[in-house]
C-alpha cells in the first residue's frame, strides 16, 4: 500500500496545457469508476485554474502506471505529468493545501477547493479509512498553521491593499466613492466596498453593459463622459482602467475645497500625480501599493519558511499512521492464516484419529500455539524494521500469503 500524486500544475505545464486537465465534477466521476478497474478503491482529483491532481492510494507499480494512462485518457490528449510517491507525496499534498505551491503564496482559497474535492470523491464512495486518514490530518494541520503563524493576515492583492490603504487615510463611514474601470481589479475593489458603510457608491465606464456585470443594487452607473462632473461629490475616487492615457488630468480637474484621495492601480497610470499639487488631493499609485504587496510577500515567506517545520513533521506522522496501519493489517493477516492453518489441520486430524474430547481440546491448543509460534518470528521482524526494509520485509510476506 503505497501513497502517490500525479498531475500537471502551473509550475511545470502552460495554461493551455492546464485547461486540458480542468475535469468537471463528471469527468470525475467517470475516471473514479475507471480506476476501480484497476482496484484503485482510493483517489482524490483536484482540478482548479492553476493544477489537475490525481491523489491515491495503490498497491503496485502497475497500477500506478495504469493510474498514470487513465489520467491522459481523461484528458484525452497526451500532457507532462509530474509523479511524487510515499512520504514525498504526502508532503506536497500538505504544502499544496497550505499555499507553498499557489501563484499567490500562502493563498487561502486552495484549502478550500481540496476540501470540495475531497468530499465529492467521498459522495463517489472514492475513499476509505486510510485516504480519509491522511486528508483529514492535512486539513488538520494546515489550520493548525494558519492559527499559528497567522499568514492571511498580511495580504497581497493589490485591491485589498488599496481598501486598507483607503481606510487608514480617510473614513468610510457615509463616504461617496467613485470607481472608474469596469475589469477585474475594479470588480474586486466594489466587492470589498459594498461591505463598507458608504452614502454612495458610483461605477464609472466607457461601456454600461460591461459596467452591469460588475455592478450590485446599491451601485450608480456613470457614463465615461461625465467622469469629472460626478468628481465634486466624491471622497475617494479609485482608477483601474486600461486606457493608454491618462483620463483624469490636471488642466481638466474641476475646482474643489473637499479633501479627496485618489486611487490610481492602473499600469500606465491612469490620473494625472501632478493634481496632487493641490493641497486638498491626495494620490495613491500602484507603486506604492506594489512596495507593501512586496513587503508582505516577504513576510508571508519568512512564515511560511517558519512554518514548514510543523508541516514536515504532521506529514511524517500521517504517512507513518498510513505505513502503520498496512503492517497491522498484514499481522492480522499473519495471524488469521495461523488460525485457519491450525483449524485446517485439526480438522484433517480429527478425521483421521479416534480422539477423546480431552484429547481434541489438547491437540487444538497444541497446533494453535504451533502455528502461531510460526508466525510470530515474521510479525516481530516485521515491526522491528524501519522505513524501506520494513516496505519490502511486507512486500515479500504479502506475496507469500496471496501465495503468488
Amino acid at each position: 500500500m503505497e501513497f502517490g500524486v500525479l498531475g500537471v500544475s502551473y509550475k511545470e505545464a502552460s495554461v493551455d496545457i492546464r485547461d486540458l486537465t480542468a475535469f468537471t465534477d463528471t469527468e470525475k466521476m467517470e475516471l473514479y469508476n475507471r480506476l476501480l478497474d484497476i482496484a484503485i478503491t482510493q483517489a482524490v482529483l483536484v482540478s482548479t485554474c492553476n493544477r489537475s491532481e490525481l491523489y491515491i492510494i495503490y498497491e503496485t507499480r502497475k497500477q500506478l502506471d495504469e493510474a498514470k494512462r487513465l489520467f491522459l485518457q481523461a484528458a484525452n490528449h497526451s500532457v507532462p505529468l509530474f509523479l511524487k510517491t510515499g512520504r514525498d507525496a504526502v508532503l506536497y499534498l500538505f504544502e499544496v493545501a497550505a499555499g507553498y505551491h499557489s501563484m499567490v503564496l500562502g493563498e487561502d482559497q486552495i484549502l478550500g477547493q481540496i476540501q470540495s474535492s475531497y468530499l465529492l470523491a467521498d459522495q463517489c464512495h472514492a475513499c476509505q479509512k486510510q485516504l480519509h486518514r491522511i486528508f483529514q490530518s492535512c486539513f488538520a494541520a494546515v489550520k493548525q498553521l494558519k492559527a499559528t503563524y497567522k499568514i492571511s493576515e498580511h495580504p497581497l492583492s493589490i485591491a485589498y491593499l488599496a481598501i486598507k490603504s483607503i481606510r487608514r487615510t480617510v473614513s468610510l463611514d457615509n463616504a461617496s466613492i467613485l470607481v472608474i474601470g469596469s475589469g477585474e481589479m475594479a470588480s474586486l475593489m466594489l466587492q470589498y466596498l459594498q461591505e463598507e458603510p458608504l452614502s454612495a457608491l458610483y461605477v464609472c465606464s466607457r461601456s454600461k453593459e460591461k459596467a452591469k456585470r460588475v455592478m450590485a443594487s446599491r451601485m450608480d452607473f456613470i457614463p465615461f463622459e461625465k467622469r469629472y462632473e460626478i468628481l465634486e461629490q466624491c471622497d475617494v475616487i479609485c482608477s483601474m482602467t486600461a486606457s493608454p492615457h491618462r483620463i483624469l488630468r490636471k488642466e481638466d480637474m474641476p475646482q474643489t475645497q473637499r479633501k479627496q484621495l485618489y486611487v490610481d492601480l492602473a499600469m500606465p497610470r491612469d490620473i494625472d500625480p501632478d493634481i496632487a499639487d493641490d493641497a486638498w488631493r491626495t494620490v495613491i499609485d500602484i507603486d506604492h501599493l506594489q512596495q507593501e504587496a512586496d513587503d508582505q510577500l516577504q513576510k508571508r515567506k519568512s512564515l511560511l519558511q517558519q512554518a514548514h517545520g510543523m508541516l514536515e513533521q504532521a506529514a511524517q506522522e500521517a504517512y507513518e499512521r498510513l505505513q502503520g496501519q498496512q503492517m497491522d493489517e498484514l499481522i492480522q493477516s499473519l495471524q488469521q492464516r495461523s488460525e485457519q492453518m491450525a483449524a485446517d489441520t485439526f480438522a484433517l486430524l480429527q478425521s483421521k484419529l479416534q480422539l477423546n474430547s480431552h484429547e481434541e481440546q489438547v491437540l487444538k491448543k497444541v497446533l494453535h500455539t504451533s502455528f502461531l509460534r510460526m508466525v510470530k518470528e515474521p510479525m516481530l521482524t516485521l515491526k522491528k524494521a524501519k522505513g524501506q526494509d520494513q516496505r519490502l520485509y511486507a512486500q515479500v510476506l504479502e506475496t507469500m500469503l496471496k501465495g503468488e
